[in-house]
């Protein structure tokens, strides 16, 4: 008897020995690309830690926003950051975007010093354009609330392209940690600012535009002294009006394709506040800017952590393995796809009852109008990595064309809405819209890298039906059961 319970306890040992074994070398396995330096996991989970951070960071913070600042303070910080962006667009010409892409330094280093002289230049051209024609401009955009502080956006344009170039350096050295590691400070020190503000000011707009200020700033400090300021003297040492002229050509591509396609698709973006100001007022205007703002909490948790890593490794494998670029392509969107579904198709169905009781009940329209984008926003979240993919193929043109399509859907949309006088049919023309084509721009994209589209379009229409459907059948329960809720 007891040798039998001795056996049957060694049995038990050698056996838990094993499972013991087999975890450790699970885990070992799993956490291996995490462990190796500079890989594409190591790198994600880097820039995904901080971006949870700021995400997480902003949505505990934005209840009290909301409650410091009214929707009219909202609608007119929205105007002034969509000139600032605007201008940004324009003012570089896209050239930032290059760094990642030249195989030497010494192209890299001439594409940097190409953006610093364009900044520099359009900081000097905007600041004289505002000096003539400000009062102008402030009575145009209506966003006389915020007086002098408009005239701030020529600084903050200097402050933003910048940053853009540095942020874009980064990506070429792969020190993503150092990205990370500003956009944390850059939101806290924003956020607090701006919150401390508007409790001393009671809400006024003002407070949104000089967190901005501080928060630009702040990445604009961080990034700089993080790394890039090392490369100052070889900046200087190398400068060549001959080479840079050359890789502005070069890199042609990029004004002449990826700038209008880039400046259509921020058009786009912003399209709803200059229709709906001139339609709705500015009220409007803040309840539509700050439900956007809620959508793309999820988006930049995980798009924006994704995109630049995708778009370094896409661009490593495309010039050594290009055989792997599809596997990676398909794997990146079937991820995003997963992640985004649940929370972004929470935010569709339960909008409303999320903002009303988080923010207060006079954000209940823009927990309203989530509903109308929440599912276009899941597909902006897999778009926003795979579209990349324009740039590394050399199909810029496919980039154009897709955001023209999105941007005369939109205005078609809106317009309608407008027409009818009722805010609820454009921003459901809107979202519906801007769904079926961001749909069709991820499809083309994939099917670019010889993936069976077919296949995976209907696979993903049945898991947004799915989901839709259950979520949908939920509320149904909930307000039949608890009418009064």
């Amino acid at each position: 008897m007891i040798t039998a319970f001795s056996s049957w306890g060694n049995f038990y040992f050698v056996l838990r020995l094993i499972l013991y074994q087999k975890l450790s070398q699970s885990f070992v396995q799993a956490t291996q690309s995490l462990r190796q330096k500079g890989s594409f996991a190591q790198n994600f989970f880097i820039t995904f830690s901080g971006s949870a951070f700021v995400t997480v960071l902003s949505f505990l913070l934005t209840p009290i926003m909301s409650r410091l600042y009214p929707p009219a303070a909202y609608g007119q910080f929205a105007v002034f950051t969509s000139t600032v962006s605007n201008l940004a667009m324009l003012t570089t010409l896209t050239y930032q975007n290059t760094l990642p892409l030249p195989k030497t330094k010494e192209k890299a280093l001439a594409l940097m010093q190409l953006t610093i002289l364009l900044s520099v230049t359009s900081f000097v051209l905007v600041t004289g354009l505002l000096m003539v024609f400000g009062d102008w401009f402030i009575t145009w955009l209506q966003v006389q609330t915020l007086g002098k502080w408009f005239y701030t956006v020529p600084v903050l344009l200097l402050f933003y392209n910048l940053s853009l170039m540095m942020s874009s350096w980064y990506t070429r050295t792969k020190e993503f940690r150092t990205r990370a590691g500003v956009d944390v400070a850059t939101t806290i020190v924003g956020r607090v600012f701006t919150i401390s503000y508007g409790w001393f000011t009671s809400g006024h707009p003002s407070g949104l535009v000089l967190g901005d200020f501080i928060s630009k700033l702040t990445t604009f400090v961080g990034l700089l002294q993080s790394g890039v300021h090392r490369e100052i003297g070889e900046l200087r040492r190398t400068f060549s009006w001959t080479r840079i002229r050359e890789v502005a050509h070069e890199y042609r591509e990029f004004p002449l394709y990826v700038l209008p396609s880039g400046y259509v698709s921020t058009l786009s973006a912003q399209l709803p506040i200059f229709f709906l100001t001139s339609g709705f007022g500015a009220t409007i205007v803040g309840l539509y800017s700050f439900s956007v703002t809620l959508l793309e909490i999820p988006v930049h948790l995980t798009g924006s952590a994704m995109a630049p890593v995708f778009y370094q490794k896409a661009s490593e494998l495309y010039n050594t393995e290009p055989g792997r670029l599809k596997e990676l392509t398909l794997s990146i969107y079937n991820k995003l796809l997963y992640v985004g579904v649940l929370p972004l198709g929470l935010i569709t169905i339960y909008g409303d009852w999320i903002f009303k009781i988080a923010f207060g009940a006079q954000w209940e329209m823009a927990g309203v109008f989530t509903g109308y984008l929440g599912y276009y926003y899941i597909f902006k979240l897999t778009s926003q990595s795979t579209s990349t993919l324009y740039t590394i193929l050399g199909r810029q043109r496919y980039l154009l064309l897709s955001n023209v399509l999105l941007l005369l859907t939109r205005a078609a949309a809106l317009g309608i809405g407008i027409y009818m006088n009722d805010v609820n049919i454009a921003l459901l023309l809107f979202g519906l819209g801007s769904l079926v084509c961001i749909f069709i721009v991820d499809m083309h994209i994939l099917y670019l890298v010889q993936l069976p589209v077919v296949r995976i379009a209907l696979r993903t229409i049945l898991i947004l039906l799915t989901t839709l459907a259950l979520l949908k059948g939920l509320r149904y329960g909930i307000e039949y059961w608890f009418p009064n809720l």
